[in-house]
């Protein structure tokens, strides 16, 4: 009777900014014409490539396999919105090849949604949840753990359940053009559009300043373009040498460790184990600097 909530983001996977913009922009703007045959946003099988080199935490899915066995219940609270996040947990458990994820808590589900709760999460509202199904019946707040990289995730009375873990930041870029190319946006019949979109991209850092700027480059188009390129192969840079790192990560090994060393979890072993498991996720390599 052990019920492990995750958080998602840079807790259980790395950095999807570059995922969730593609997928927010391809999925929320109101096109006028799409490619005939072409789904829009990514599913869970393009998703899956960015999982398997390097986007899951490392460990992850040995320690899914782990409390599977074990008969722990697994849910996932991510500020992340419901339609995204459950792609990501899609392609999370195609990947573990295990269904583990008995219910998804989403952005809905946070302070967003509920004004009255004293933090961003609740595991009150998590417990009332499950609690719906006869079978989870016994969840409550001292026997669930919070595994999230967010240190004030939780509020008064259910902070001492609350694991911090170092945030993982293992990013990749996602090309956001394959669909969205320029021909696409000729064929727009609202101009409004395709300026937003446009404007868009360009403040996400994923094109250069005169994107969708027509006619020659003035000179200071032109340096604007340099500099966007010079910081963008630096981002790059960056990003492969914190990557390289990232597999150094120990996180859940730590944490799959110490779980295993528990004979039986009774009401004893549950009031020692959230610190227990804060030792073993201390331990773990921390990244040399977020970006």
């Amino acid at each position: 009777r052990l019920c492990i909530v995750f958080d998602m983001d840079r807790t259980m996977v790395g950095n999807l900014a570059s995922l969730s913009d593609r997928d927010n922009i391809e999925t929320n703007a109101e096109w006028s014409w799409w490619p005939e045959g072409q789904h829009r946003g990514l599913s869970a099988e393009e998703i899956i490539p960015f999982l398997e080199r390097g986007m899951v935490r490392p460990g992850l899915m040995a320690l899914v396999e782990y409390l599977t066995e074990i008969g722990a219940t697994m849910v996932v609270y991510t500020h992340s919105e419901h339609r995204w996040a459950s792609k990501v947990c899609q392609a999370m458990e195609k990947m573990a090849g295990i269904n583990f994820i008995r219910k998804l808590f989403s952005r809905q589900d946070c302070k967003d949604g509920h004004p009255e709760f004293a933090a961003r999460k609740s595991l009150h509202f998590v417990a009332e949840q499950l609690n719906q199904d006869p079978s989870l019946a016994w969840v409550h707040v001292q026997n669930m753990i919070l595994f999230d990289d967010d240190g004030t995730a939780l509020g008064a009375g259910e902070e001492t359940q609350l694991v911090r873990v170092p945030s993982y930041d293992y990013w990749e870029a996602c090309k956001w053009d394959e669909v969205i190319t320029p021909e696409l946006l000729q064929k727009q019949n609202d101009p409004d559009l395709v300026e937003r979109v446009r404007r868009s991209v360009v403040e996400w850092a994923y094109a250069p300043p005169s994107y969708g700027k027509e006619g020659e480059l003035c000179e200071e188009d032109q340096k604007a373009d340099a500099a966007w390129a010079e910081k963008w192969e630096k981002r790059l840079e960056m990003a492969n040498s914190y990557n390289k790192l990232a597999v150094l990560d120990r996180v859940w090994k730590n944490v799959k460790d110490t779980l295993g060393k528990i004979e039986e979890f009774d009401e004893a072993e549950m009031a020692a184990l959230p610190d227990r498991l804060r030792r073993a996720a201390g331990t773990a390599a921390r990244p040399a600097r977020r970006r």
